[in-house]
């Protein structure tokens, strides 16, 4: 099944049938959790996201408006320095960059809810780097995990995620970012383009 079936099947189930009038979109969403010291525990995501401004969070709450949705085919989990909120990194939170304050962990964690109900339990992001899967690149600086099975949100349902890290520490200068980016939809109230 195509992604925009999939967009398009799951908000008709649930009473929505204008989405296939909607413009179609490519999207990337995305939250940074506060700084901390850890070394194993969790982070929320987009939980909260209305106290994050731009650059900290590109939506302004963690549900979509009416005629938006997103089937989410990836997911990216890295970081950026506090001291600069505009930098990112370039290394993801498994590998680093090998100096004093690199991030170091075994395994990221990741729980996704949609409407509370979880649709991704305990998916290990570190899968990536095995070369296996959808995972690409399949190298060591991977910081990308593709989905084969695209997972979507529909416009007006909360949504969140944790991600737990185990392992290593994550220095205090660094803000975890996760990010989601698929394809989705627009409100559209004249003609598609």
């Amino acid at each position: 099944m195509k992604v925009a079936q999939q967009i398009v099947g799951v908000n008709q189930r649930l009473g929505n049938t204008a989405v296939p009038n909607m413009q179609g979109t490519t999207r990337v969403i995305f939250d940074t959790a506060p700084a901390l010291t850890i070394s194993g525990g969790s982070f929320n995501f987009f939980n909260g996201v209305a106290s994050r401004l731009y650059p900290l969070s590109n939506i302004n709450q963690n549900k979509f408006e009416v005629g938006e949705s997103l089937a989410i085919q990836g997911f990216s989990f890295f970081y950026r320095p506090v001291a600069d909120i505009t930098a990112y990194s370039t290394a993801n939170v498994f590998t680093g960059s090998g100096s004093a304050n690199a991030t170091f962990v075994s395994t990221a964690i990741l729980n996704f809810y949609v409407g509370n109900q979880r649709i991704i339990k305990d998916l290990d992001l570190n899968y990536s780097k095995a070369g296996i899967g959808e995972a690409y690149p399949a190298t060591l600086e991977t910081n990308v995990f593709r989905l084969e099975t695209p997972i979507v949100i529909p416009p007006q349902i909360e949504f969140y995620a944790t991600v737990t890290l185990t392992g290593g520490a994550f220095n205090e200068a660094r803000r975890p970012i996760l990010a989601a980016f698929g394809q989705g939809t627009l409100l559209n109230t004249k003609s598609n383009f």
